[in-house]
């Protein structure tokens, strides 16, 4: 496996060709619905989308309709074993990180992201759902420390679907109201553990509450 760069922010033209060839397949093939579109910044800059975790295609999802600007996004470091995938992940703005094990490098990369005007993309929860009715988690510190080292406000997006995420199977993408570091406590000087736990479980109540509507609907 080729050691990720995490020392500058690359810019691949790559992105945006496949993101136009391939988005009206996976809108096809999912039947995608796309609700709260307004919601999403139009600077474009400086905050990080927060999805809860459904599948492998969940930066793809969200990142489909044309004014979601370019997600940069972690994924886990096995994907990156594969010398093919790794490539095409990377080239898609992926970047690896190693769960449950506090990868600063990945951290620190995310920071750079948002510092640098780009936009990260985040699954809170760390790992994907495991609950057959996706019923969204709990959330880990990462979003609240990237958010807190970065004055970053958070957008949180829900994806739905009736059970398992397959093929022809209408998967329903929800932007909500961006959460502004203010309202998540983390512009005050002195931060501690659980003022970070509190604003990333905020997060994930967000997803979850948009999440819930959908289900209601269905």
């Amino acid at each position: 496996m080729k050691e990720f760069d995490y020392s500058q922010v690359k810019h691949y033209k790559m992105y945006n060709f496949i993101k136009c060839v391939f988005r009206p397949l996976v809108k096809i093939v999912y039947k995608m619905e796309f609700k709260g579109l307004e919601n999403i910044p139009k600077d474009n800059t400086n905050y990080i989308v927060a999805i809860n975790h459904t599948c492998a295609l969940d930066p793809v999802f969200v990142a489909c309709p044309k004014n979601v600007p370019a997600l940069h996004f972690m994924a886990k470091v096995e994907l990156f074993k594969n010398p093919i995938a790794g490539w095409f992940i990377t080239h898609m703005y992926g970047f690896p990180v190693k769960r449950g094990k506090g990868d600063n490098s990945a951290i620190d990369y995310g920071i750079k992201i948002i510092e640098e005007g780009h936009v990260m993309a985040i699954c809170p929860e760390g790992k994907r759902i495991k609950d057959k009715d996706g019923v969204p988690q709990r959330a880990k510190a990462g979003v609240a420390v990237i958010a807190k080292a970065t004055g970053a406000d958070v957008l949180p997006v829900a994806i739905c679907c009736d059970g398992k995420i397959k093929a022809g199977k209408k998967v329903t993408v929800s932007y909500g109201k961006i959460i502004k570091n203010s309202d998540m406590g983390l512009d005050k000087e002195n931060i501690g553990p659980h003022d970070i736990k509190n604003a990333a479980n905020m997060v994930m109540d967000n997803i979850t509450s948009l999440w819930e509507a959908e289900k209601n609907i269905d």
